[in-house]
């Protein structure tokens, strides 16, 4: 089905919203307007308040983000590949979701909090496999170890928009990173 007049314009509203927040995340929603090109009430007819807005743009995020890790599949006998993998489709969607670890309202709606939970699941599942098999830290809980991966990536896209850490980098750090902070005592990963 073809998308709305309405529906290509909201689409296009989220997207210099993201654009602009991606550089400045204090951003009024007057200059996001601006930046939309688009008078004020009209960004008001499709996103009355900040929130809403923020809101929108972040079941947005979580919607590229579910769409990126849709082909990769765990292998509970290859955590590196898997880690890489995960790490490497993420890492490209920095700047439309770099933002938000500003936006401290979307952590308070229970919609979003329970979208980010399901995307999250299957990394769950997996870091609690990893620790059954020896591979990663059994003492630290896992949620913990999902909660870091998840900072340590706003991190990765933070230094890389300011320019910090080259984008082909960023995977293999971060995978380093989590090994070398979760791995079980006495192994190296695998």
């Amino acid at each position: 089905m073809k998308p709305s007049v309405k529906d290509n314009k909201r689409k296009a509203i989220l997207d210099a919203a993201t654009e602009l927040l991606a550089l400045k995340p204090t951003a009024t929603l007057q200059e996001i307007a601006d930046h939309a090109q688009i008078g004020i009430a009209t960004l008001h007819r499709y996103f009355s308040t900040r929130e809403l807005l923020l809101d929108a743009l972040a079941l947005n995020a979580i919607g590229l983000v579910d769409e990126a890790l849709e082909g990769i599949m765990n292998d509970d006998s290859d955590m590196l590949r898997f880690l890489t993998e995960v790490f490497e489709v993420l890492i490209p969607l920095g700047s439309k979701m770099s933002f938000l670890s500003f936006a401290a309202s979307v952590d308070e709606n229970p919609n979003i909090l329970a979208e980010e939970a399901r995307i999250k699941q299957p990394l769950r599942e997996a870091v609690e496999g990893w620790q059954t098999r020896g591979l990663l830290n059994a003492a630290m809980p896992a949620h913990w170890m999902i909660t870091v991966m998840y900072n340590l990536l706003f991190v990765a896209w933070q230094e890389i928009q300011n320019g910090n850490l080259a984008k082909n980098d960023a995977p293999q750090l971060l995978v380093s990173t989590v090994i070398q902070g979760f791995g079980a005592p006495g192994r190296s990963g695998s």
